[in-house]
């Protein structure tokens, strides 16, 4: 079963003589378990296609349906990201920063799994911290939790 599927992706950028094809057409299968990669030189369009695919940002052209639902329509609580700069809010704790998805969505965190979390990714001790109270790695476990936090799909 595909988790992910994207139909003619088109994503272009300027128009006319200076109009650049991010995306011209791009079909794509990923199926539920399985790790892809997605590789190709610099200003390949690997970035605009994870961006599609995540629904951060929407297509010209085509559809991204991820579990069953087209982006189109919803995305949180599907696709959970992790930035390459983690992107933490740097006045919010780790607690803060990890249940931020959550508060956006108007939910609460499964008290079991959010524990799991912080156990996995070792910020038990960590929750109180605030972002440049931690190391690169550990604003990174934060980062990765936030992307968990809802469990997403994908």
């Amino acid at each position: 079963m595909d988790i992910i599927t994207a139909h003619q992706l088109k994503k272009y950028y300027g128009k006319g003589e200076n109009q650049i094809k991010a995306l011209d057409g791009i079909d794509l299968a990923i199926e539920k378990g399985k790790f892809t990669a997605i590789i190709g030189a610099s200003g390949s369009g690997k970035t605009t296609l994870l961006n599609m695919l995540g629904g951060l940002d929407t297509p010209d052209e085509g559809e991204v349906i991820v579990d069953g639902v087209s982006l189109a329509v919803f995305r949180r609580g599907k696709v959970g990201f992790v930035y390459q700069n983690f992107n933490l809010i740097p006045t919010l704790t780790v607690k803060e920063n990890m249940l931020f998805p959550l508060s956006l969505a108007g939910s609460t965190p499964d008290p079991v799994f959010f524990q799991e979390i912080l156990t996995l990714l070792h910020l038990e001790d960590r929750q109180n911290a605030y972002p440049n109270q931690l190391s690169g790695g550990g604003q990174q476990r934060v980062a990765i939790a936030r992307a968990l936090i809802a469990k997403p799909s994908v």
